[in-house]
């Protein structure tokens, strides 16, 4: 915008130097000026002729002062004639960014007026810094050689020292992150994105103390004008209570909610990948299907409240006769399914069947419910009875079957005479 107070100034030739760069919106008073920069939000600048009334201009000039801010701001270039330098020192200051000499220049005119629009509407990189510090979010930078220029976060990850004067400017991942591991994978990751130009997201485990945070990482490469890559910017966002939601539906979709063991899906896709992947030729893993004797008369006569409690018994006694990398889970009403890992013998999966028998049969011992509920268990040994997850169900589920209709309340591994 130009103001003019001068009649005999040249706006048109002004007008046609700043084409192209500016548009120029012409105005003969303050007040005209005033009323036009109140109604738009679009006017980087506005330049004043020599002032005729220094009260309209001054009311002008702390209207601009008082509403300028680092969105919308707009920089005050004064032509000045004959005046003295003094002159020129008492206009500048916050919007007035510039004086300029007439007969004016237009070359260098317009030249001031990119310098005052950039300075006034930029943002010193300590101010954007600061800014940046009110967002949850850590945005930072590195340049090509995976050093880090700036971070608008310390997080607690880090090693300062607890020096205040601490930097991470120039540091690498190995100097300030606290895990070594997740630093070895931030600076691999970052190799791969200076090298190809593509950035990545991921998500790391961090613990600190007991903590637990699960944090996403964005990043995206910098290029110079010849397109190489100068460095990485990245976001950091803080994505625990997503990432432990996560977890909690994925574990409720795998777990029976009743007993806490593994679901019917759950425990089969487990067994059959610990079949396929971790059974060694030198090795005995044993197959165990146990079944909750008469647990249909448990609900008849006691009612589901108490059949669901005899359930958590047998799933809790279950879960404390396993040792880690044996799999357990219910796969039906009362049916539990167990994966034994290197047994030794088939012997020792015999003991752990009578112990856990012997455990329900006596865990409600003094109540009325002690007479109703005892375990059938059945037992097939890999490779002996079959090499695939079909083939040791099939045989466990007929030694089941046998010790059912043989008395219940025991256990038996599989032979020919469990065909029966």
């Amino acid at each position: 915008m130009f103001l003019r107070s001068d009649n005999d100034f040249d706006a048109d030739a002004l007008q046609t130097a700043l084409a192209g760069e500016y548009q120029l919106v012409i105005k003969d008073t303050a007040k005209d000026c005033l009323k036009e920069i109140s109604n738009r939000t679009d006017i980087p600048a506005i330049i004043i002729d020599t002032p005729s009334k220094q009260e309209d201009i001054e009311e002008l000039i702390q209207f601009i002062n008082q509403n300028n801010n680092d969105v919308f701001a707009i920089a005050i270039i004064i032509l000045t004639s004959g005046q003295t330098e003094e002159a020129d020192i008492a206009y500048l200051g916050c919007a007035v960014v510039d004086c300029v000499s007439k007969p004016v220049n237009h070359t260098i005119l317009k030249n001031r007026l990119r310098i005052a629009t950039e300075h006034v509407n930029s943002v010193s990189f300590s101010e954007f810094a600061r800014m940046l510090t009110v967002l949850p979010a850590n945005i930072y930078l590195k340049d090509s050689q995976g050093r880090y220029v700036f971070s608008s976060q310390t997080w607690h990850h880090l090693e300062t020292g607890g020096d205040p004067n601490w930097t991470i400017r120039g540091k690498t991942d190995l100097d300030v992150r606290k895990d070594k591991e997740n630093a070895k994978l931030a600076m691999e990751t970052d190799k791969k994105i200076i090298q190809s130009g593509k950035g990545t997201s991921y998500i790391i485990e961090e613990h600190d103390g007991d903590v637990r945070e699960y944090l996403q990482l964005i990043k995206e490469p910098l290029f110079n004008d010849n397109g190489k890559v100068r460095g990485i910017i990245a976001l950091i966002n803080n994505v625990t209570e997503h990432e432990l939601l996560k977890l909690e539906l994925e574990k409720r979709s795998k777990t029976d909610q009743l007993t806490g063991l593994l679901n019917k899906v759950a425990t089969e896709e487990l067994v059959r990948m610990m079949i396929a992947n971790y059974h060694k030729p030198n090795e005995i893993d044993a197959l165990m299907m146990i079944d909750v004797d008469k647990f249909k008369n448990v609900n008849d006569t006691f009612g589901h409240i108490t059949g669901d409690r005899v359930l958590e018994e047998v799933g809790d006694i279950i879960r404390r006769s396993f040792k880690g990398m044996d799999v357990a889970g219910r796969v039906g009403g009362d049916e539990f399914m167990v994966f034994l890992r290197d047994i030794d013998k088939a012997d020792n999966a015999c003991k752990l069947a009578e112990h856990i028998e012997y455990e329900a049969r006596h865990a409600f011992d003094g109540e009325e419910l002690e007479k109703y509920v005892s375990l059938s268990i059945g037992i097939a040994l890999l490779p002996e009875h079959g090499k695939t997850f079909e083939e040791l169900y099939n045989a466990a589920d007929k030694a089941l079957y046998y010790i059912k209709n043989h008395g219940r309340a025991s256990y038996r591994l599989y032979d020919t005479d469990s065909r029966q």
